[in-house]
């Protein structure tokens, strides 16, 4: 049996799978959001133990997938700002390493979700494929000729941080200036339309104001004032379009891949938005010729898919080789 999880700012998934990658259950559980240095490692030994059951002593091998920043070859997330405690890491793997005495493999979501990805279409002669999610934050994976990107902590590809706007005009939640996370996010995009309103760059009297001033603006929101014509908005997303446009060209031109995967709840819930005003922009900034386009396989599942995978390839960059303890 394979072990599997996939670890959120929210939420929590652990699977069991079949030597061949075959899901045989899995269940949800919450991510704890106080004490985490200890709480979080609890959680998913609780929940690993709970999907496994009987057959824990069956588990010849764990993969794990993880929000980041990371550090792969000890099992530790690197103050990631959504969950982690200020100024303390989470040694996400101290629990099960303590309890089940097996290889592990420990990868970025994104990266896994790429991997899980890729398997699903490799035998149609996929060789290089691009995933990204336009979700809470902006993340991504990739393959390149049959190998997973993984860079030299287990964060390569992390596509959300690359730089769209040099005048930096958008802090991002990691620190950084100019990220494409920073005005693209669902958690950015209301905060973007505060500051563009601030700095008198919408029109005032609008919904999209008065939502602002209340304190009720989320992405949904502004999707949907949008749609309804509210003129703020619609100057906002002239603005994104643009913005979703040069990311996705940006990671385009840089790895050239066949197949780009697009998943994540603001792009799955405005899919009409996207094929048909952002899509068609990125050929004003491509170099090279635009990939096949498509949607998750494995859909939110798809990080877990991954996670199971690369521990039953054994892939060697992904291996943890000094887990850290409580």
């Amino acid at each position: 049996m394979i072990l599997a999880a996939d670890v959120g700012a929210t939420n929590m998934r652990v699977g069991l799978f079949s030597e061949k990658g075959e899901l045989l259950r899995v269940k949800l559980g919450k991510t704890p959001q106080t004490q985490t240095h200890e709480t979080v490692p609890r959680a998913l030994l609780n929940l690993a133990k709970d999907v496994a059951g009987s057959e824990w002593s069956s588990i010849k091998s764990c993969g794990v997938a993880s929000i980041g920043p990371l550090d792969s070859k000890r099992g530790v997330i690197l103050k990631a700002p959504n969950i982690a405690e200020k100024g303390r890491d989470i040694p996400l793997l101290a629990g099960l390493t303590k309890e089940l005495d097996v290889d592990y493999y420990f990868l970025n979501d994104c990266n896994a979700a790429a991997y899980g990805e890729w398997w699903a279409v490799k035998e149609g002669g996929v060789k290089n494929l691009i995933y990204i999610t336009i979700s809470s934050g902006i993340g991504g994976g990739v393959v390149d000729n049959r190998h997973l990107i993984l860079g030299k902590q287990g964060n390569g590809a992390e596509i959300g941080h690359i730089v769209i706007d040099a005048t930096g005009y958008m802090d991002c939640g990691c620190g950084g200036l100019g990220h494409w996370e920073a005005y693209c996010s669902g958690a950015n995009i209301p905060r973007l339309a505060a500051k563009l309103l601030h700095d008198d760059r919408l029109e005032r009297g609008t919904g999209l104001e008065r939502s602002i001033e209340i304190g009720a603006l989320d992405a949904k929101q502004c999707f949907e004032l949008y749609y309804a014509g509210d003129p703020a908005a619609k100057r906002l997303f002239e603005f994104l379009k643009d913005c979703y446009a040069a990311g996705l060209t940006s990671v385009i031109n840089a790895f050239d891949a066949e197949v780009l995967v697009l998943g994540g709840a603001i792009y799955l819930r405005n899919e009409d938005f996207f094929n048909s005003e952002v899509i068609p922009r990125i050929d004003k900034f491509l170099l090279l010729d635009k990939p096949r386009i498509s949607k998750p396989v494995y859909g939110d599942l798809a990080p877990l898919y991954g996670a199971a995978l690369c521990a039953r390839d054994e892939i060697e960059g992904a291996r943890v080789t000094s887990p850290l303890s409580w």
